[in-house]
């Protein structure tokens, strides 16, 4: 114990840090942004093509959330010195993706009402 003394307060700082844990409002908000995510990327049309164009549109705004969260990570986190725990980064991720998923609908939504929607194949 005696050594550990005079090393400041940076001595072991994985040591001090709890891992982060997912809280009931946590999951809560991660529950929401999915509910979101996958309401806004429902597809009409014959049932297995509609199920696998969902799933496409759900699998890519997720991979954009996340995709765009890791980005943002690398390119600031030396300049503004901040450490995101696993659950920011969850968070955020849900957050964009439903962002993404959202725009992506009502882009789809006006190209419909502007007749430029292109034809299925």
């Amino acid at each position: 114990m005696e050594e550990d003394q005079g090393k400041g307060p940076d001595k072991n700082r994985e040591s001090q840090q709890e891992k982060p844990r997912f809280t009931w409002e946590d999951v809560k908000f991660l529950i929401a942004m999915t509910v979101v995510t996958i309401g806004f990327s429902l597809r009409g049309g014959d049932f297995p093509g509609a199920l696998w164009a969902t799933l496409r549109q759900v699998f890519v705004s997720v991979f954009y959330g996340f995709g765009t969260v890791f980005l943002f990570i690398g390119l600031t986190k030396k300049m503004f010195k901040y450490n995101p725990t696993r659950v920011h980064i969850v968070k955020w991720a849900f957050a964009l993706a439903a962002i993404f998923a959202v725009s992506q609908f009502f882009h789809e939504g006006y190209l419909m009402l502007t007749g430029q929607m292109p034809k299925p194949h």
